[in-house]
């Protein structure tokens, strides 16, 4: 069943999901909330998924994907201008999907019992991602710029998990508190500019020489 232009209604229940999502939270709206917007009965959707976790899980897949292709390599820009290039992206991947920030919020608060949805879409631990699975790339990507900059003397030698560990804690937590605002409206060019000059200074004083 295709409508709006085409669009399957699997794809435009997973969008309406994301958007719920970060308007009110991974737990705060229920199936029918999303089949009224798209003019369908609840039950249109459990033809294309078993469950509203199954749903979810789906969603966490499409993030899983994107993620998958960040730190994308550019050999025509230095190790230190790359890997800014890198975070800048970073920074617009997040704030272009508020609802994966909220995912990943969930996934780090529910240990074993829990619905973990991101760990579920990436076929494992966040820690077997670091060198398997469909984070494996974009971590060995992320290892490479940084031993990049270690050879051009213009990072000091870290652990490359270390270094993750910081600028993704940092940007989820920039993003949610004191408020969360920027993620229940489009932030302006200005606010996603703010927040990357913020995360690079983060990471240069991170990975600088003199630390």
């Amino acid at each position: 069943m295709k409508k709006n232009g085409g669009l399957p209604t699997r794809e435009r229940i997973l969008d309406e999901v994301e958007r719920l999502i970060a308007s009110k939270g991974v737990y705060g709206f229920k199936l029918r909330d999303v089949a009224e917007p798209l003019d369908v009965q609840v039950p249109a959707i459990y033809k294309h998924f078993q469950s509203r976790d199954d749903v979810l899980v789906e969603v966490s897949r499409r993030f899983i994907g994107l993620l998958a292709g960040q730190f994308q390599p550019n050999p025509k820009l230095a190790p230190e201008a790359a890997l800014r290039a890198g975070l800048d992206r970073f920074v617009e991947f997040k704030l272009a999907h508020p609802a994966y920030v909220r995912l990943a919020l969930v996934d780090f608060a529910t240990p074993e019992g829990g619905m973990e949805y991101v760990k579920l879409a990436a076929g494992g631990s966040f820690q077997d991602n670091f060198s398997d699975g469909p984070l494996a790339a974009m971590h060995a990507r992320l290892r490479a710029v940084l031993r990049a900059g270690v050879r051009t003397r213009r990072f000091r030698r870290v652990n490359a998990t270390d270094f993750y560990r910081v600028v993704k804690s940092a940007l989820l937590i920039r993003l949610v508190f004191p408020d969360d605002d920027l993620l229940l409206r489009r932030p302006t060019a200005s606010q996603v500019r703010a927040i990357q000059r913020w995360l690079w200074e983060i990471a240069a004083r991170y990975l600088s020489t003199r630390a």
